[in-house]
């Protein structure tokens, strides 16, 4: 395998790879995708676990490197390019985009996994009684900023398509899977995403519907 290309590694289904997924595809980088099941004991190989020893996805490799957890791929990709940038470079632009990533991280994405760990994937995780309604609320409530800033703006973090959108995009369609309420501009704002080029469908392919 040409250890100058990207491979990236993901699953089947949606999953956190395919942010990386799409960033490779808006940056017009050449890559190849190896899709393993994790049902199959495809991620715990010797060869994947010598890639990354927790056995998850995604998993980059470039130049004969590794690369791990998707925000930080995508934000590699960004740096790695010379022709396009999806990460404001104007300090006030920048604060606004790290503020929608780490606000997405810590108030959002992590109940969504708590939630998710206490529902679908509940036969790997054991949580007391009441967790995924205690997490989902946590959503609802958590989520009403990112309401409120696609009301004023057509895309997260700025007034154009940034890597915030690829990362909020999934929170936002993983909140709808929880039968969280999206107002109409969000819905618009998905559409919006979806339209794009480079957006890859297999973004919305569940582990349920394979």
């Amino acid at each position: 395998m040409n250890s100058n290309k990207f491979v990236l590694y993901a699953y089947p289904f949606r999953t956190r790879a395919e942010r990386v997924l799409w960033a490779l595809k808006e940056f017009g980088y050449s890559y190849e995708v190896v899709r393993l099941n994790p049902f199959k004991g495809e991620t715990k190989t010797e060869g994947f676990l010598s890639l990354n020893p927790s056995g998850k996805v995604p998993v980059l490799t470039h130049n004969g490197e590794v690369f791990t957890e998707s925000l930080a791929i995508i934000e590699y990709l960004n740096d790695l390019s010379t022709t396009k940038k999806l990460i404001p470079t104007e300090p006030k632009a920048t604060y606004k985009y790290r503020k929608a990533i780490h606000y997405g991280l810590t108030e959002i994405e992590a109940y969504l996994w708590v939630a998710e760990q206490d529902s679908r994937s509940s036969a790997l995780y054991t949580w007391p009684k009441g967790t995924y309604q205690d997490a989902i609320s946590q959503v609802k409530e958590n989520i009403k900023p990112v309401w409120q800033w696609l009301n004023e703006c057509d895309y997260i973090a700025a007034d154009q398509f940034t890597l915030a959108d690829i990362y909020f995009y999934q929170l936002i369609i993983w909140s709808k899977e929880h039968e969280i309420e999206v107002p109409t501009a969000a819905d618009e704002y998905l559409k919006r995403l979806e339209a794009r080029v480079c957006f890859p469908p297999e973004i919305l392919i569940r582990w349920e519907d394979l």
